[in-house]
Parts: C-alpha cells; sequence; structure tokens
C-alpha cells in the first residue's frame, strides 16, 4: 500500500519522471503559468505525447486559477488540451505505469514551486486497468480546445470586465463549448432544493450548484433546470420509451442505471437518492411540463404535461 506524500515530493519525483517519459496525462481542475513553465522546461528534449485537462469555466479564467495565455502557448506547444466543466479530479499519468491521485492542481501554488504555496497531498495509485479506464473516460469525456476557441473565450470574457464577478456565468455558451452528451452522477442534484452542500461550494460550475445560486430567482431557476442534461434526458426517455408518456420510478431507475457513464457504475441505491432528489427538482421547476403523481399507493409516476392544443411538451 503506497503512502501519503506532500506536494513537495510529488514535485520532486515528477522531475525525475518526466524527462524521460513517452507519454504524459495531467488532470487538473486548474492550470497557470509557473507549472506549464516548469513542465515544459522538464519534457523539451524528449518532447513525449501530452494531454492536459483542465476544468476551464468562465470564473476560474476571471479569478486568475487557470490562464487562457498558458494554454495558447500549451496547443502551439503540441499538447492536446481538453475541457471538462464539472472537473474536481488532480492525476498525473506518466507513460502507462505510473499514476498520482491527490489534491495538487497543475499550479505553482499546487506544486509548490511559488512562495506561499499550498499544503496538498497525494499518492501513487495502482496503475491497473481499472485505473487507467477510469482516466481514459475523463480524456474521453472533454471537450477539445483549439486557438479560435479560446479566442472566442477572451471575448466572451471581454465583456464582462467592468461586471461584478457575480454577474459572470460559470459555464460557457454552447456555441463555445457545448455541453457533454454521457450523463454522470454529477449532473443531478446531490441533495433537495434548498440545501447546502460542500459539492456545490467547491465547484460552482455544478448545474445544480447554477440552479442553488439563482433559487432567489424562480424564473431563472426554473430556466437553469430545464436546460440540465439530466432534464433534457429525462424528457427523451418519456417521448421515446412509453406510448403514453408515463413511466414509473421504477423504470426510470432502470433506465438511468443503463445510461451512466460513472466508472465504476454507482450503487442502485444511490441511483434511487439522485432520482429522488431530482422528482423534487421537477416538482419545483417543471410542473408545468412534467407532472410527477402517485396512482393509489403506487410509486411515483412521470408524464409529459398536454399544452393547451393537446400536444405534448418537449423542451429542447
Amino acid at each position: 500500500m503506497s503512502s501519503l506524500i506532500s506536494n513537495v515530493e510529488l514535485t520532486l519525483q515528477l522531475e525525475q519522471l518526466l524527462p524521460n517519459c513517452n507519454e504524459l496525462t495531467i488532470i487538473s481542475a486548474f492550470m497557470t503559468q509557473p507549472a506549464i513553465r516548469w513542465l515544459g522546461c522538464l519534457i523539451s528534449n524528449n518532447k513525449p505525447t501530452v494531454q492536459l485537462i483542465g476544468r476551464f469555466t468562465p470564473i476560474d479564467f476571471a479569478k486568475g486559477a487557470s490562464d487562457l495565455n498558458v494554454l495558447r502557448d500549451c496547443i502551439n506547444n503540441g499538447y492536446q488540451v481538453k475541457a471538462l466543466v464539472n472537473l474536481h479530479a488532480k492525476i498525473y499519468q506518466i507513460d502507462q505505469d505510473t499514476i498520482f491521485n491527490g489534491s495538487a492542481n497543475l499550479t505553482g501554488k499546487g506544486l509548490a514551486l511559488v512562495n506561499n504555496s499550498n499544503l496538498e497531498s497525494c499518492s501513487a495509485v495502482n496503475a491497473c486497468e481499472q485505473s487507467k479506464a477510469f482516466i481514459n473516460k475523463i480524456v474521453e469525456s472533454a471537450f477539445d480546445l483549439n486557438l479560435n476557441m479560446l479566442d472566442k473565450m477572451q471575448g466572451f470574457l471581454e465583456q464582462f470586465n467592468d461586471a461584478d464577478e457575480v454577474e459572470l456565468p460559470v459555464v460557457w455558451p454552447e456555441d463555445i463549448i457545448p455541453q457533454t452528451t454521457e450523463l454522470f452522477v454529477s449532473d443531478f442534484p446531490l441533495g433537495k432544493p434548498g440545501v447546502n452542500l460542500n459539492e456545490y461550494q467547491f465547484n460552482p460550475s455544478l448545474p445544480f450548484a447554477q440552479i442553488e445560486n439563482a433559487k432567489d430567482d424562480f424564473i431563472l431557476a426554473s430556466t437553469l433546470f430545464k436546460k440540465t442534461k439530466v432534464y433534457r434526458w429525462l424528457n427523451t426517455q418519456l417521448i421515446e420509451n412509453h406510448s403514453d408518456r408515463n413511466l414509473g420510478f421504477g423504470q426510470i431507475s432502470r433506465l438511468l442505471h443503463d445510461a451512466l457513464s460513472d466508472d465504476p457504475a454507482p450503487y442502485r441505491q444511490e441511483i434511487k437518492d439522485l432520482q429522488a432528489n431530482l422528482y423534487f427538482y421537477l416538482k419545483l421547476y417543471a410542473s408545468d411540463e412534467i407532472e410527477v403523481y402517485m396512482p393509489g399507493r403506487r410509486s411515483e409516476v412521470l408524464r409529459i404535461n398536454k399544452d393547451k392544443d393537446g400536444y405534448f411538451t418537449r423542451t429542447v
């Protein structure tokens, strides 16, 4: 069993491994210039294949947690740069046999490359097929960035130069970075409406963190809810999986179990808990489009409401 090490020790080990590696994948919510410059110096001779996956939300760049110009340098250096809005993991994979996992971002403070750095911890992870598959799943789920997209990001951020930080969207418009199609646990409400969760504080870009942040504005919160992947997915199931548009709790649970892309897959009870949370949000923010009702003493059933002309409503 491996032991915990500090970010100082992590940096020392990486400095030994990186100059001779052939493949490098770094998954880090944030990335800044000191760490990217340090990385470039270490791999300048061997020039490995490099994949960098970050969170890269608008608020991250506005706060300086990540740097757009640094990402431009990375792309110009031939690195593959990808974005995943719900990312919180920090993983360093060197070739196919060494994996570090912990709390250290690819930043000056995360890797103790600057003064007043953070105190982080990490450990070596068994580079088994399951670990590598988990990393591959994150990489595949992330969205490729290029220089043209970074220019669009820059233009979008410039609209908010004089705005209060709270006005800055936590996710990019669809024409810059579209949502991923895979459905993950993080796309669901992790609690009931109105419950303040630490997960939402740590990652405000989570869809239900945004909804909770907007809960004092019912119309905005409802609009955000109806734009979530899980709501759109549910709408599709109601239309495509049953002739009369009614689906029971157990039927939705089975469909969810097959649809979730998390690896390892969540337990069935966890899926049911997430589903129950989702139903609370349905009743609060989307009762005009989807009805949650209980026939007799049976479990809750969903059906799409009809509009005034008798057609089924569908969110697009």
